[in-house]
């Protein structure tokens, strides 16, 4: 069963579905709500926003909206989200609700033009442009006959998805965008005289001019020509790709080597691997990326530090839902997956790790 509140009322009107809703209208509006509210749960958990955005499986599972019921105003769905293959743990935090909540507050805050609530809702702001853009695919553009009514089950704010809306979202995303991040490219040329160095960024084939201190310039000189890792506030163009780095903090060499993996630390104890597992990067779409196909986890990050930490989370994640969960509370699939883990990994004390 759904939890009482958890959904959204949705009602499309407007004299273009008169005679009767296309289905592609449907298919458009419906599947792109489905996407935010699966941005914003990604962005609530912590995953590395990547241009190619891939959503996790266990995202999908917990975050998917399903039609409770059809109304008779105009064209009127009641929806909620699925039951999850698996309950929650005991005493977990009612994150579908915070994700829903931050769902209506967005919807609100772009229908009346007021961003201002934008940085606290979402702090990444390159997952604060992905929701933006994902919630602009299914607003109605000029001269488009229709609009779309938002408001949560148990009432509160209505937002309605207008025209204006589609523009004023492109505004938005047209604004020029700082972030502090980290940009990975091959280091093309050096200008000894300026301290200065610029980098290949290849998904958008721009040389990035960067700066860099007296102490640096033996790290930059040993890596011409190889592919590097700059971190600095970063100014993004309307698509949300960098476009210059400014105030460079850090500079380090792409790192590639095979991870060993052995132990890692929870906020419990210590969970080991029964036999070591040495995993082999890969440097995909600027990202370092760690697989391991056998428990389907796909870690990424800027660095191979931020790639290295996002696998441990979703390890310890992991070994929490599905190792530790009771056995009759799992779907079968997941039953399969507890046991692979539970024959990998054990629990083990700080002391004897």
């Amino acid at each position: 069963m759904t939890v009482a509140g958890q959904g959204l009322c949705m009602t499309i009107d407007g004299e273009k579905i008169r005679d009767g809703v296309p289905l592609q209208l449907l298919a458009t509006v419906f599947g792109g709500v489905q996407n935010t509210i699966y941005y914003i749960a990604m962005a609530e958990s912590g995953v590395t926003p990547r241009r190619r955005t891939r959503v996790p499986e266990d995202i999908r599972n917990r975050y998917q909206l399903i039609r409770l019921a059809d109304h008779n105003s105009a064209y009127a769905v009641e929806t909620g989200f699925a039951p999850a293959d698996q309950a929650p743990l005991p005493f977990a935090p009612d994150d579908r609700a915070r994700v829903l909540g931050k769902y209506i507050c967005l919807v609100d805050a772009v229908s009346e033009h007021d961003a201002n609530i934008l940085p606290a809702l979402f702090p990444d702001k390159m997952w604060e442009r992905k929701i933006l853009e994902s919630v602009r695919t299914y607003c109605p553009r000029e001269g488009e006959q229709w609009s779309l009514t938002v408001s949560g089950k148990d009432g509160g704010a209505v937002a309605t998805l207008l025209p204006e809306t589609y523009q004023y979202i492109g505004e938005l995303l047209a604004e020029p965008m700082l972030a502090e991040m980290t940009v990975s490219g091959r280091l093309m040329r050096v200008l000894l005289d300026q301290g200065r160095f610029g980098i290949l960024h290849e998904p958008t084939n721009r040389i990035l001019d960067c700066g860099y201190s007296p102490k640096q310039e033996e790290l930059v000189m040993d890596n011409l020509k190889q592919t590097i890792h700059v971190t600095g506030m970063v100014e993004l163009d309307a698509s949300g790709l960098p476009k210059k780095i400014k105030d460079v903090t850090d500079i380090r060499p792409l790192d590639l080597s095979p991870l060993l993996l052995k132990l890692i630390d929870t906020a419990e104890g210590r969970l080991a691997f029964k036999q070591a597992e040495s995993i082999q990067p890969t440097f995909e779409d600027g990202q370092v990326v760690f697989e391991l196909p056998s428990l389907n986890i796909i870690a990424s990050g800027a660095t191979r530090e931020d790639a290295v930490e996002e696998l441990a989370s979703d390890l310890i994640w992991l070994w929490k839902e599905y190792a530790l969960a009771p056995c009759d509370e799992l779907s079968q699939d997941a039953k399969e997956l507890a046991e692979r883990l539970r024959g990998m990994i054990e629990e083990a004390s700080v002391e004897n790790g």
